[in-house]
């Protein structure tokens, strides 16, 4: 195996490209957009078919399949570049990121030919609808798979990080989720007509409570509340260290509604304690209990874009929290649509085409983003460490010689203890030279006014 050469603390810049941070923030907000009107369209598709199948509706299909076929070029581009920094050896990022793009291109391909059929035949096969299940909710499988693997290997190898441990079991929890969702939808496709016209309605199939579908669908809402709470308690702990340059307020309004929201949104609509009505109320009430999915989206998105946008644009950590804050932002847009309910054009596919990509984000950014977090905490507990063995021959001899020859010395210390991470785990500390030595003087200062108090 190649070796890594020691790299001591991080001094790289965003990738060069003319698609750069700000390109992709529009193009973030572009997907939004477009996964938003497909997803809502999608789930009130039952009440307003004579609109969908009209050509205005065939033209809105078409123009949001467009967005997602240029928009997912982009978007892997742009992860290419930032992949090119990043060594960490757990993820395999290069062989990743082509079985992604290759099956990011496929689902492009199977809208291309869903559109095809319908300006053609004014008709659609059904197998388009699970050829696309297949790859999306394969991606996220495997994606999400592997990053719980990356974690946890982490995890027993050296860290023994809380944090890791929490976001370990959150991955888990997210494949369980991806794999009874799989099988829910595939199963829903089952109970639907295999070419679908353009005179059909959408079909949302309904279990009885004893049914194998049903008792999938309850694992799978199960599986999805471990791995909301998992993941806010793991945003909270990956990103407390931090909270100062994000600001305190701030921060914990985010996370607090991230919270609020689950403990309202979740016994209401995902337990049935509420129910859309049947009167004519009904596509309103949807519609509402459908935005739950955007919601959590942006708190989510919104942690971690706080926390990327608060440190300098040459640290490469911000790239990562940037990648981790637009996956979990699309991944909670896209995983919560269907199109299961195969309508025409199939309105909801759009959006489960994106989810695939989104999960590819999350596993590029959330790795690296860990571990640059936990050596970072790793580094200022040594510094703390050093300083505090070396502080009683310092207040016995005070000399600006002495001061000098600390901060020397822990810095030495702390770029080997660094350059041994970098070898470890492939990833940087995002600590400057800078940073090192602000953070020795703080502590000298607290274990001063410590000695004086005495």
């Amino acid at each position: 195996m190649k070796k890594l050469a020691p790299r001591v603390f991080s001094t790289g810049s965003a990738p060069d490209s003319v698609f750069g941070g700000k390109q992709l923030l529009i193009l973030m907000i572009v997907a939004v957009i477009t996964i938003a009107i497909d997803s809502e369209i999608g789930f009130v598709a039952d009440f307003i078919q004579s609109h969908l199948s009209s050509s205005w509706g065939i033209a809105v299909f078409i123009g949001v399949a467009s967005i997602f076929a240029i928009g997912q070029h982009f978007v892997l581009a742009y992860v290419k570049q930032i992949n090119k920094e990043t060594r960490a050896r757990a993820l395999h990022l290069g062989l990743i990121h082509s079985v992604v793009s290759i099956a990011q291109y496929i689902l492009a391909a199977i809208l291309a030919i869903v559109i095809l059929q319908i300006l053609a035949t004014q008709q659609y096969n059904i197998a388009a609808l699970y050829a696309s299940y297949a790859v999306s909710y394969g991606l996220w499988i495997v994606t999400l798979g592997l990053l719980a693997k990356a974690f946890s290997s982490w995890y027993k190898s050296s860290s023994k990080n809380v944090v890791v441990l929490i976001l370990t079991l959150s991955m888990i929890a997210y494949v369980i989720n991806g794999v009874t969702g799989l099988a829910t939808n595939l199963d829903f496709l089952m109970q639907q007509k295999t070419v679908i016209s353009s005179g059909d309605i959408a079909q949302f199939p309904e279990f009885s409570i004893a049914s194998l579908g049903s008792q999938i669908d309850t694992a799978n809402q199960i599986a999805s509340s471990i791995a909301y709470i998992l993941t806010w308690i793991g945003t909270v702990k990956l990103l407390y260290p931090y909270i100062k340059k994000l600001g305190k307020i701030k921060f914990w309004i985010i996370m607090s509604l991230a919270m609020v929201y689950y403990l309202i949104y979740f016994p209401l609509f995902v337990f049935g304690y509420f129910t859309p009505s049947e009167n004519i109320d009904a596509m309103t009430n949807i519609l509402i209990i459908s935005l739950g999915g955007i919601f959590t989206g942006i708190i989510f998105g919104a942690a971690f874009l706080l926390a990327a946008r608060a440190l300098q644009k040459e640290i490469s950590l911000r790239n990562h929290l940037l990648l981790a804050a637009y996956g979990f932002l699309l991944f909670y847009l896209a995983g919560s649509a269907t199109a299961s309910q195969a309508a025409y054009p199939p309105f909801g596919l759009v959006s489960v085409s994106f989810t695939g990509l989104s999960c590819y984000l999350i596993y590029s950014g959330l790795y690296s983003s860990a571990v640059t977090v936990s050596q970072d905490m790793v580094l200022r507990s040594s510094i703390r460490k050093s300083v505090t063995e070396h502080s009683r021959f310092l207040e016995s001899i005070g000399t600006a010689e002495m001061e000098q020859q600390l901060k020397s010395r822990v810095l030495t210390i702390t770029k080997k203890l660094s350059n041994k991470m970098v070898e470890e785990t492939g990833v940087e500390a995002s600590m400057t030279e800078d940073d090192i030595k602000r953070h020795i003087e703080m502590v000298r200062e607290e274990i001063h006014k410590i000695n004086s108090r005495n």
